[in-house]
């Protein structure tokens, strides 16, 4: 272990939540909404050119509304965490608390566009599918910039100068049980120029700023309050993995300010790069519909976007921490889900025909 020149990264510290009140609106919340906003405007547009009754409108977002939500947290329960869930079905219901999964809102999606194609359009499934997907492109993008605001579906550490430390999450990992101690709002994270080289990986240190309640640290001057906030930390931080002190780097008290070495771990941006390569999947199909009539090769635009979502979703995972807990596997149950979707969409790619 040695000290080495320090690297760059971006400190991520942004509330999720875009207003605190009387209710809570969350940013994810909002990026959800917004997708469903402009899809629907999008695929109007799409209904207006072919000449569609637009009352077919209405009932379009209630099936993809719903079936996406539903889709997406059966997906989560069934691929993700079964035993969970069925030990706490009722936990099923809470989708505020987070836990959806594209793969199951893909499966969802097919099933609600049939239903509607059967019961509102009685056209072709393609009809309906090859539309809806264009606006499920952009809209998995806006999903993804909501899971940037949680600080969630984090990915690997990582010593590129545009990984992020998610400061707002490292903050307010530490248990409630320490608010007697703490004044929460005003710890911080303060950089230094130090980097701490343990293996293959280089940690750039931060000094962990955290002001103490004078009242109860005027009743214990052997500092045992401070290092029973150091080892919090350390419990802590070893299952969330925002930054670690488990080095030999001396921690400083003096008026009733805490201050600790960290090391911080930086990571990749899967979010962003998800949200690039979605809002790029769009846009092919964007000007697939519009400028190369793909519309008319039922099952085209729907193929493309398998292979190109999914695609980028199998390659990225790699980029991620693995959301399932000791899943030390070498594919994970997204990618695993990945593959069947890109085949399909290959198939549908090549078996479309001009009508």
């Amino acid at each position: 272990m040695s000290l080495v020149n320090s690297i760059l990264y971006v400190s991520w510290d942004v509330s999720p939540n875009l207003y605190e009140g009387f209710i809570t609106l969350r940013y994810y919340s909002l990026f959800f909404a917004l997708s469903f906003i402009l899809g629907f405007t999008i695929v109007k547009k799409m209904y207006v050119k072919e000449g569609a009754p637009i009352e077919w409108m209405d009932k379009l977002l209630v099936y993809a509304v719903f079936g996406t939500i539903i889709g997406a947290r059966l997906g989560h329960v069934l691929f993700y965490e079964p035993s969970y869930y069925f030990e706490n079905p009722l936990k099923i219901l809470m989708i505020w608390e987070g836990g959806l999964a594209s793969h199951g809102a893909a499966i969802a999606l097919v099933v609600a566009m049939w239903m509607y194609s059967r019961k509102v359009t009685k056209k072709h499934i393609f009809w309906s599918l090859d539309k809806l997907v264009i606006v499920v492109a952009l809209a998995a993008g806006f999903i993804r910039i909501g899971n940037l605001m949680n600080s969630e579906i984090i990915g690997k550490p990582s010593i590129n100068n545009t990984s992020i430390f998610y400061e707002y999450n490292a903050k307010n990992s530490m248990p409630n049980a320490l608010d007697n101690y703490i004044v929460r709002d005003d710890v911080a994270f303060s950089k230094t120029n130090d980097v701490v080289e343990i293996g293959d990986f280089n940690y750039p240190v931060s000094n962990l700023i955290i002001p103490l309640r004078e009242k109860n640290i005027s009743k214990n001057q052997d500092n045992s309050i401070a290092q029973y906030i150091i080892n919090y930390c350390d419990t802590i931080n070893s299952e969330s993995h925002f930054f670690s002190n488990k080095v030999s780097l001396n921690y400083f008290y003096s008026d009733n300010i805490l201050t600790i070495p960290v090391l911080i771990i930086p990571r990749v941006p899967t979010q962003i790069l998800e949200t690039l390569c979605y809002w790029l999947t769009f846009l092919v199909l964007f000007i697939g519909y519009w400028r190369r009539s793909w519309n008319l090769y039922p099952g085209r635009l729907f193929g493309v976007f398998l292979v190109m979502l999914f695609s980028s979703r199998f390659f990225i995972e790699f980029l991620k921490e693995h959301q399932a807990v000791n899943d030390m596997s070498l594919l994970n149950m997204g990618q695993y889900l990945s593959i069947p979707c890109v085949l399909i969409g290959f198939y549908f790619i090549f078996k479309a025909k001009k009508v």
